[in-house]
């Protein structure tokens, strides 16, 4: 009896030692359900929110603002077509002077001008001569292949003129331009009423002038000899 209980407590034992020398199988875990995760703006990407709106309000602004800026005031006579074509309403005041057309307008600065002359030479104005040529301010002008040819001269004596750069002054032609036909000259060009150049004679709105005209048929330049000269005059628009 004594020998079965020692068999018994020998077997389970045994069987014990086996037991804690087999590995045990863990199971397998299931699926984790995936974390929540919330991510949060950075701080420039904070900054960049926070600064949108202001951006937008800065180009709503600058718009509204480009939007009031108030509409050009009309340009002065300067601002004219100056182009060598003279349209049938483009000038309020014309008149003829030794078969010249002579055309202008004026404003409280600037006087505008346009001579329709026979041929295809020179054509020359004076305004306010002194004695027949002496103390005229003249502008001279020609069309040579296509291109206008300007001079701002002076009368120097009763029968002699000189460009206001060789004596010291400024040519003062603001603009011109000059058109060729078969049978006439166009010219056009602004010049100040008064430019302050002591080789030009001041002209003040609403005073009426002594103007001399002078053409050649065929001959262009500013020293030739006119074949036609006359003399006319012109009254300025008051001041505005």
């Amino acid at each position: 009896m004594g020998k079965t209980w020692l068999i018994i407590l020998g077997i389970v034992a045994a069987g014990f030692a086996v037991f804690l020398l087999l590995p045990h199988v863990q199971p397998e875990p299931g699926p984790v359900p995936p974390a929540v995760i919330e991510e949060q703006p950075d701080a420039a990407e904070e900054e960049a929110a926070v600064d949108e709106p202001t951006v937008e309000v800065e180009e709503e602004t600058a718009e509204a603002e480009e939007e009031a800026e108030p509409e050009e005031a009309p340009a002065p006579a300067i601002g004219y077509s100056i182009d060598g074509a003279i349209e049938a309403t483009e000038y309020p005041h014309s008149t003829e002077i030794a078969g010249v057309g002579v055309y202008w307008t004026n404003d409280a600065t600037y006087l505008r001008v346009g001579l329709v002359a026979p041929g295809t030479g020179f054509v020359a104005i004076g305004f306010d001569p002194v004695r027949r040529m002496e103390g005229a301010n003249f502008i001279l002008g020609y069309v040579e292949d296509g291109k206008g040819y300007f001079r701002d001269d002076f009368g120097t004596e009763p029968t002699a003129h000189m460009a206001d750069v060789d004596r010291g002054g400024v040519d003062n032609i603001v603009s011109s331009a000059g058109a060729e036909w078969t049978d006439r000259t166009i010219l056009e060009f602004i010049i100040p009423l008064d430019s302050g150049d002591e080789m030009d004679k001041p002209l003040v709105p609403g005073g009426t002038y002594t103007v001399l005209l002078a053409y050649h048929d065929l001959q262009d330049g500013f020293t030739t000899r006119h074949s036609r000269r006359g003399s006319g005059q012109i009254q300025l628009d008051a001041a505005p």
